[in-house]
């Protein structure tokens, strides 16, 4: 008995760094074109933002199940692995073509195109600590 093939839904972001700036709009359109011409079994929509503003344009590629909830207007990352899931950063034309052949079509996380967030750096309040400083 063969399993039933993979279905994913892939959200780009569009906030206003990702799709203003960097042309999310394009990476949208390239994915729609890919996908169509493979016939994967995936639901394609848009994100507000990921919170990596900083590393985009991004997009999640998440493996779905039936039990899965509808998408929400805010998305993070999975909380929970679920079969092959991924947030892709700074996405381009080129690179959505590795992200459909290996991960939506091949079932693999194309780990080269995944970046660690950014390290939050504490700052100071102005507070004194306990010694007294600032």
């Amino acid at each position: 008995m063969t399993s039933p093939p993979r279905r994913y839904r892939v959200l780009v972001c569009r906030g206003p760094e990702c799709g203003d700036r960097r042309g999310s709009m394009a990476i949208y359109r390239e994915l729609a074109a890919q996908l169509a011409a493979c016939g994967a079994a995936v639901d394609l929509g848009w994100q507000s933002c990921f919170g990596r503003c900083t590393q985009g344009p991004n997009v999640l590629v998440q493996e779905v199940t039936a039990a899965d909830p509808p998408p929400r207007a805010f998305a993070a990352p999975p909380r929970r692995a679920v079969g092959a899931t991924a947030l892709y950063n700074r996405v381009t034309i080129s690179r959505v073509a590795e992200i459909v052949r290996g991960h939506i079509v091949g079932g693999r996380v194309q780990r080269q195109l995944i970046e660690r967030p950014p390290t939050v750096q504490s700052v100071p309040t102005g507070r004194p600590d306990k010694n007294g400083e600032p």
